[in-house]
């Protein structure tokens, strides 16, 4: 599988009823097996709990990853456990757009601190995580593929903190560029690339 595929499945998770949480919720995932193994696939903003979740910005502290973005790391936790369980030992890879990107890198966190580490990581105009390095220091043995499709601004926030993984720039800037952050536009710029 390569990115544009794991781009159908985050596109997926937002229309496709939930394996795991609750539809309407901001903790919500499918969970799919593919011809390259496992992937659970989390939906982004689309309901007032995930802009709940987004602007939740205060920091929590989570010992071997430094602070992170509060409202990400609890819409993990909500669904923690039972992502967990479906996943058993298998190998997975974590998939999201916007929201469910961060979700995503909020579970790599958690399951290579747990000794698990997924396989790999798709993030797909994903925001910021974090104001320190210690995420993409604990997931640098990890696989975490991030794009920015065009001129979307969501990956630029919040201001002056980090991403998990450096960015792949995808696509060309919309005017105005709000469309670059859909994922039907991302899955065009990546079929496009």
């Amino acid at each position: 599988m390569n990115a544009h595929d794991y781009a159908l499945l985050a596109q997926e998770a937002y229309s496709a009823k939930p394996d795991i949480g609750a539809a309407g919720s901001a903790s919500r995932a499918i969970v799919r097996q593919t011809a390259a193994g496992l992937v659970v696939a989390f939906p982004g903003t689309d309901n007032l709990p995930c802009v709940g979740a987004d602007i939740n910005i205060a920091l929590m502290a989570v010992a071997g990853a430094g602070d992170v973005h509060r409202g990400f790391w609890d819409a993990w936790k909500a669904i923690s456990a039972p992502v967990t369980s479906a996943i058993g030992g298998q190998p997975v890879t974590l998939v999201g757009h916007s929201l469910g990107a961060a979700i995503a890198i909020m579970a790599a966190v958690d399951m290579t601190l747990a000794g698990r580490a997924p396989s790999a990581v798709y993030g797909f105009e994903p925001p910021r995580v974090s104001p320190g390095i210690g995420v993409r220091t604990l997931l640098a043995n990890v696989r975490v593929s991030l794009f920015k499709n065009g001129g979307d601004l969501v990956p630029d926030l919040p201001l002056g903190w980090s991403h998990a993984a450096l960015l792949t720039h995808i696509g060309k800037p919309a005017l105005p560029n709000v469309p670059d952050h859909l994922i039907a536009r991302v899955i065009r710029s990546l079929s496009a690339a």
